[in-house]
């Protein structure tokens, strides 16, 4: 496996990704942004450019702040190498109702750690969306060199793999598929005014799409237009959604201590570290 980082903050990318004993036997591919602010899609793509493709590996495109908790070896060996692979992602259906299209379920926390919590839904097997969040990307080497796959470098800090994903369907008919992996992000993420930007971006190069896709960071649609009667499941769903984080939430503490709480009010509380 190759493990490819845009990093800035090594402290935490040696205790999450380099020195993770799951990782042991990987090859690992740093790109210092200390030195040099280069976007991550050029920064991928130039790994990309650069590979030896006479060797076969898997590509793992991870944040300095995502951390594998489980021997991820054991979960690629009878993977299809013509899918790509996430933890976390999202699908759009307007044909039935989604009160919260994640699927793929993983713990979330600031840098510190601090505020953890369960988000998306857990899977028993693998399960097709339309597109990734950006904190970590499975590829395989063979698909890239046959499909010459490769970053959108107009995007820059948001959404490259979200466009990623749509490229890879719209053009080549290649699915992405979320994996029920044991993993913590440690960051919620920001959106800025870039961020935005970029989608509107994206709706714009995708508006022909045969198929309609969204961000795990947004509700607003990319690609085929949905009728307008989804429009309003939607903001009934995120009605839904706020309504059920209100009176039922699951977290997990820094300290390793998992509880639920209904209407804000701890319940039930148990250590699992």
């Amino acid at each position: 496996m190759q493990i490819i980082s845009v990093v800035r903050d090594f402290n935490m990318y040696n205790r999450l990704v380099r020195d993770n004993p799951n990782w042991k036997g990987v090859v690992f591919t740093v790109f210092d942004n200390n030195k040099e602010n280069i976007t991550i899609p050029k920064r991928y793509n130039h790994f990309l450019d650069n590979y030896d493709y006479s060797k076969d590996d898997w590509f793992i495109f991870c944040h300095e702040d995502w951390e594998i908790k489980e021997d991820l070896k054991n979960c690629l060996c009878n993977l299809d190498k013509n899918h790509l692979y996430g933890p976390i992602g999202t699908v759009l259906n307007y044909k039935i109702f989604l009160p919260y299209p994640l699927k793929g379920q993983i713990e979330n926390s600031h840098k510190d750690g601090s505020d953890c919590r369960l988000i998306g839904h857990n899977i028993k097997k693998i399960s097709q969306v339309g597109t990734f969040d950006c904190q970590c990307l499975i590829v395989h080497s063979s698909l890239i060199k046959k499909k010459h796959l490769r970053f959108d470098e107009n995007l820059t800090w948001d959404l490259y793999v979200e466009d990623f994903c749509i490229g890879a369907r719209e053009q080549h008919n290649i699915p992405s598929y979320v994996l029920q992996l044991k993993c913590q992000h440690y960051s919620f993420g920001n959106i800025t005014e870039c961020f935005y930007t970029q989608y509107a971006y994206l709706q714009k190069k995708y508006a022909g799409a045969k198929n309609t896709y969204i961000s795990s960071c947004s509700d607003i649609p990319i690609g085929k237009k949905i009728p307008f009667s989804y429009k309003i499941l939607v903001i009934f769903s995120i009605i839904y959604y706020k309504i059920i984080r209100f009176f039922w939430q699951k977290k997990i503490t820094k300290s390793g201590t998992f509880s639920i709480k209904i209407c804000k009010i701890p319940v039930y509380r148990r250590k699992i570290k």
